[in-house]
């Protein structure tokens, strides 16, 4: 833990394995929850954000800020690379006949802008604690 120049601890997920299994649990019930909108059929779907686009987004920013928070040693590029292949598994299985729904680059696209924004969200709030990381 470091120690800050106010003289108190710094409480992050990589230096409470509490705070950081709990964020690893909400990452696989989010990832569940992430399956069941991006798999019911089309002609279920209610609610949400009045733009598609914007449903992506909010749901990979979640996603991104529950992961990274999760499993703090990820990079910047690993976890893009994680978040890219699941918007794009998400997209293909979309775009299989037995699920009937649409698959749509621009949503991919939409999940990596949510991505960078929660990754950003992230450093700025400088929620994950970098050097001295330890699992």
């Amino acid at each position: 833990m470091t120690v800050t120049n106010h003289g108190k601890r710094r409480v992050s997920p990589s230096s409470n394995p509490v705070l950081r299994d709990t964020f690893r649990i909400g990452t696989v019930a989010f990832s569940l929850a992430v399956a069941w909108f991006a798999f019911r059929p089309a002609a279920t779907i209610e609610g949400g954000l009045p733009w598609d686009k914007a449903n992506h987004a909010v749901a990979f920013l979640t996603w991104t800020v529950l992961a990274a928070c999760g499993w703090p040693r990820n990079g910047l590029v690993r976890s893009a690379g994680i978040m890219l292949g699941a918007g794009i598994a998400i997209e293909l299985i979309q775009g299989l006949p037995a699920v009937g729904r649409d698959a749509d680059v621009w949503d991919v696209v939409a999940d990596m802008v949510g991505f960078a924004l929660g990754w950003g969200l992230l450093t700025a709030v400088q929620l994950r604690n970098r050097p001295g990381l330890r699992e």
